[in-house]
């Protein structure tokens, strides 16, 4: 047969209850080439293929209630000009959030599934499916097919080869351990309508190749194209339809259907105007036992705002938190792992919850599984569950080194995401805005008020070689190589900027002097700049404006035992209520102890405006110094509002694309592919664009996917900043939040990167051929296969992170005026008021007659 120089046809046609389109790879690095014979001389079916099924014909074997699990309710329909506005318009009731939580669990079910059918060895070595005209087809996850890429080779060593090729199934059967349950861009439940059952459809993508072992030069046509994929995915479809359909995969979707429901318990939403939350002084509920009942309106999560935890997090008795190892995140086995049990006969943290799943999912939630206790029949639609809370506030965990501390605050970590069955943790849920900090030595920091915890730093500035003894303002922090204490003040008020419901830290990853200061310290260094976190956690919970909760490991520092409202004691890997001893240590030590600088009660400082009076020296005629009022400055210790500098943006990352280096999973690098000419490098510097994320420890599994997912957010929200120029950081997140949440998902971001819209067609061949016509979306297929969505927190510290990205910063927005203070806490302010400002007084006299002295 002569050659032709047509190149491989797109098709689109019906498989059973299936749509396939597939879309061929026409010039890609090694995308089109990667199962492609060096001998072969036809042209390849390489390319993407998308199946799709509509969840009504998916689930037609099953009763009304399995497809309708997955629907949201009519009042969730979003507009395609509502995807682009600042405001979401999904209502948070209960119902969706767990069709929402049902859609992400059975597109991962459904990979994890692709992933075990497609992962055998006739499959890695490309002895697929052989049709008429000799072309061998091979259907990889975009996973595998990206570890393909990377371990294909031409050696005619068969022995090497046939080892490169277990260790490559090896390696991909050890990916399929990763427990965290993500929304994905190669699988996802997509709605055309959004009212509708027949308008929500499952789609998934599958990498295609092909090889010829004729020596015919032969271009397939659309036919035999088409005539190769149906044999190709005829069986795979056939096995994957039996899966979803099974008592595996519904269990799989109600246990993260149900960590959603337990994680909305935990507290309102943060945005939340009106929460009438019955809690007691201490931040907990009054009840032990804590019930959601079944929703009838569509505002809340559960159906009484009385009814929440006020809590960060919860912990089931029974869950399994100890791993395998330390580079496992597999569950160690039990014994010699402890199960979790909450404290006995501890009225603050250990609760009894009653969690709605909804009585289709209640069916497939044994009894005694994930925690679950036997129900009445009139609870068909209940979980019961038993467990500790981490209350809001300032809650401790303390103990012996290696009786579990740091396993505990890893495991709430970690609780943020759902996990799949088995994993042990899949009850310990942590509120979904809780933010893990730590010291970071030599992370870059740009125009960040870290005066909440440094003040008056030395300026290093010199006259003549001469060191003077100006110092720097703290409220516009910035520098190329952090420290740990100002690393670490700086990773608390960059998650306060984007309102983290919950600071994690661990002692052992701070550093020291951040975290506290004894006594001694105090008396050798008065002019320490370092307020330490320990001063500023209970007013930073007691702020209007944060209501921000901190969790600390704790076991070298007692002074955290004065500002406890909660206290876990590990002893032997079993949790007790440490807080009543913890008061009687801290009343013993620290009673009779003054105020702290006059600002005060010793250890716990408030966060508040400040206003500073500017005094101008004036000589009069007299030769006396009069001290006039100049102006008032009014700082706070809250966070600038800032957005990326629009300068910056059209000169160092104009064109930027997003890189991850080989070998690493922490990493990238955002940078244009283009040439530059001499003019665009002048203030570049050649680390800009690079993004350590290695001390963010609640990236998931080996970060590579979810790190990708943060670098393409961050073209879309330099994208976004372009165009709204009054939009600070929190802004622009809640603009990505609202198009990844509601406006079509990673896809929708693709698909504005590529047309400078927010829409992304559910059209299968439409989507296909506008994917494969963006370099970002053949860059994320050749590096690392499929990205997930990641939290707008790691968003925010990858864009945070990436040296030579400059920050402007705005005006403040003006402050709704606050109504609520009755007169007697007006007179009860004043008094305090009036009692720090003698007290500062009466410090700066006694400072004054040292100096005197």
């Amino acid at each position: 047969m002569t050659s032709s120089s047509k190149k491989v046809a797109a098709v689109s046609f019906q498989q059973d209850a299936w749509s396939i389109a597939f879309h061929p790879f026409h010039s890609h690095n090694q995308l089109e080439t990667t199962t492609s014979s060096n001998n072969s001389s036809s042209e390849p079916i390489a390319g993407i293929l998308l199946a799709s099924i509509s969840l009504a014909k998916l689930f037609s074997g099953n009763d009304n209630e399995a497809y309708r699990a997955f629907v949201y309710e009519a009042s969730t329909a979003v507009s395609s000009e509502a995807t682009t506005k600042h405001v979401s318009t999904t209502k948070s009731n209960s119902k969706n959030v767990m069709a929402k939580a049902a859609r992400v669990a059975l597109a991962d079910y459904t990979m994890r599934t692709l992933s075990k059918l497609l992962s055998t060895d006739t499959n890695i070595d490309s002895n697929g499916v052989k049709n008429n005209n000799g072309h061998n087809i091979t259907l990889l996850t975009m996973e595998q097919a990206k570890h393909h890429n990377k371990h294909s080779e031409s050696s005619t060593n068969s022995r090497r080869l046939q080892a490169r090729k277990r260790n490559l199934i090896s390696s991909m059967r050890k990916k399929e351990d990763v427990p965290y349950v993500l929304e994905r861009t190669d699988c996802y439940v997509a709605d055309n309508n959004n009212i509708n059952v027949e308008g929500a459809v499952l789609q998934f993508f599958l990498h295609v190749g092909s090889h010829n072992n004729t020596t015919d030069q032969v271009t397939p046509n659309t036919t035999a194209v088409q005539d190769c994929l149906e044999n190709a995915i005829q069986g795979v479809l056939s096995k994957l339809m039996t899966q979803l359909s099974s008592q595996e995969c519904f269990s799989h979707i109600a246990s993260v259907v149900l960590q959603r429901q337990l994680r909305a318990m935990l507290q309102p939403p943060r945005n939340a105007s009106d929460t009438n939350v019955n809690s007691s002084s201490d931040g907990t509920n009054d009840n032990n036992a804590t019930k959601a009942e079944k929703p009838d309106d569509t505002t809340s999560p559960i159906q009484n705002n009385n009814k929440y935890l006020n809590a960060v997090a919860f912990i089931a008795d029974g869950s399994l938190l100890p791993r395998k190892s330390g580079r496992s995140v597999q569950p160690m086995q039990s014994p010699p792992a402890v199960p979790f049990n909450s404290p006995q006969e501890s009225e603050q943290l250990t609760k009894v919850v009653e969690v709605y799943v909804g009585e289709f999912w209640r069916r497939f939630l044994k009894e005694n599984d994930h925690g679950a206790k036997s129900t009445p029949p009139s609870a068909a639609a209940t979980v019961t569950l038993r467990g500790m809370i981490i209350p809001q506030g300032v809650t401790l965990i303390v103990g012996g080194g290696y009786h579990g501390k740091s396993t505990i605050l890893q495991a709430l970590s970690y609780g943020v995401y759902d996990k799949v069955p088995g994993d042990g943790r899949e009850l310990c849920v942590t509120h979904s805005d809780a933010v893990s900090i730590r010291a970071e030595d030599g992370r870059y920091v740009n125009n960040v008020n870290v005066s909440a915890f440094i003040n008056s730093i030395p300026s290093g500035k010199t006259i003549n070689g001469a060191s003077i003894s100006s110092k720097s303002d703290t409220t516009k922090f910035s520098t190329m190589d952090a420290s740990g204490s100002t690393s670490q003040a700086a990773n608390v008020i960059e998650a306060l900027e984007c309102q983290a419901s919950a600071l994690l830290v661990d002692e052992d990853v701070s550093a020291a002097n951040f975290m506290a200061r004894d006594g001694r310290m105090r008396a050798m260094i008065m002019d320490e700049p370092i307020t330490p976190l320990l001063y500023r956690v209970n007013g930073l919970y007691l702020s209007k404006e944060h209501n921000t909760s901190t969790v600390v490991v704790v076991g070298g520092v007692g002074e955290w035992l004065d500002v406890a409202d909660a206290v876990v004691l590990m002893k032997n890997y079993v949790a007790y209520d440490g807080l009543k001893k913890a008061r009687s240590v801290s009343y013993q030590f620290s009673y009779g102890h003054v105020q702290y600088a006059g600002r005060g009660v010793v250890h716990r400082l408030p966060w508040e405006v400040k206003e500073e009076k500017m005094l101008r020296e004036e000589n009069d005629d007299d030769g006396g110094d009069d001290m006039d009022v100049d102006s008032k400055k009014v700082t706070t210790l809250s966070p600038l509002r800032r957005r990326p500098l629009s300068d910056c943006l059209l000169s160092k990352f104009r064109d930027a694309a997003v890189h991850m280096p080989e070998g690493s999973s922490s990493r990238l690098w955002l940078y244009s592919d283009t040439s530059e000419s001499e003019n665009d490098m002048v203030d570049y510097d050649e680390d800009d664009g690079i993004i350590d994320m290695s001390k963010c420890s609640q990236l998931v599994g080996n970060a590579s996917e979810q790190l990708y997912g943060c670098g393409i957010c961050i073209l879309w929200l330099m994208q976004e900043s372009q165009r709204h120029k009054d939009d600070d950081i929190f802004d622009l997140l809640d603009r990505l939040e609202d198009v990844l949440e509601y406006g079509g998902g990673m896809n929708a971001i693709f698909a504005s990167l590529l047309s400078s819209t927010n829409q992304a067609t559910n059209v299968p061949q439409e989507m296909l051929s506008m994917l494969l016509s963006s370099h970002t979306t053949l860059d994320l297929y050749d590096t690392v296969g499929f990205c997930y969505h990641p939290r707008r927190h790691e968003v925010a510290m990858a864009l945070t992170r990436m040296r030579g990205m400059k920050f402007e910063i705005l005006p403040e927005k003006p402050k709704e005026v606050d109504n609520s203070e009755t007169s007697e806490e007006e007179a009860k302010r004043l008094e305090e008021e009036s009692k720090k400002k003698a007290l500062a007084e009466l410090w700066a006299n006694r400072r004054k007659r040292g100096i005197n002295r």
